[in-house]
């Protein structure tokens, strides 16, 4: 418990409040394509886009509230995102579409802008994170709702296995901690293996 208590004041109670506020906003927001009445996976709400726009709010009014707001916004379409890109199959409602024109995008396009969507999306998490403390927090929220949804989703390690190699890539740039863990584990690895093979 006094561990628990530790990382909450590290990373900050209403930080974590608004994170996951944000998150659970997030992570249904690219579907309010229906709402808006737009085509399903709409490249407006399925993309990176009101990121862009949060993202500008922030650079003119730098405060810790609204970059936990974006970090855990950005978290939830990254989720969302990777969700998406294993869908039963790249047909009509798994493909981008392109409002007004209503155009949809190919298979392999809409695959593309997805990857882009999710590492952007992904970057932009870990770039509004200032300490290793955050990232953790982040990272076991998404993993939280990727074992939440496994049955809803009909899907679980494919999505969890992608974001946590994209999250710790981009965060390895960021985070020394990664990188040593990472160092240590590896090294566990190779000599687990060389003591099976005596």
């Amino acid at each position: 418990m006094e561990i628990f208590l530790e990382y909450v004041d590290k990373v900050g109670l209403i930080g974590i409040i608004v994170a996951i506020t944000a998150f659970l906003t997030g992570i249904k927001f690219p579907d309010w394509d229906f709402k808006l009445k737009l085509q399903h996976r709409s490249i407006l709400t399925h993309s990176p886009l009101f990121l862009f726009l949060l993202i500008e709010l922030y650079k003119k009014e730098k405060n810790d509230t609204f970059r936990f707001f974006i970090a855990g916004f950005a978290l939830a379409l990254a989720v969302h995102f990777i969700f998406d890109f294993f869908p039963k199959g790249w047909s009509r409602g798994a493909l981008l579409h392109i409002p007004i024109a209503r155009i949809a995008l190919s298979p392999k396009i809409s695959k593309i802008l997805f990857m882009l969507s999710i590492i952007i999306s992904v970057y932009i998490t870990v770039n509004m994170t200032k300490s290793f403390e955050e990232f953790l927090f982040l990272g076991i929220l998404a993993l939280w709702t990727f074992l939440k949804h496994t049955i809803k989703e009909e899907k679980f390690f494919r999505p969890c296995i992608l974001f946590t190699l994209i999250f710790l890539f981009i965060g390895s740039f960021k985070f020394d901690e990664i990188n040593k863990n990472l160092n240590k584990s590896r090294k566990y690895i190779i000599s687990y293996v060389k003591e099976i093979k005596k």
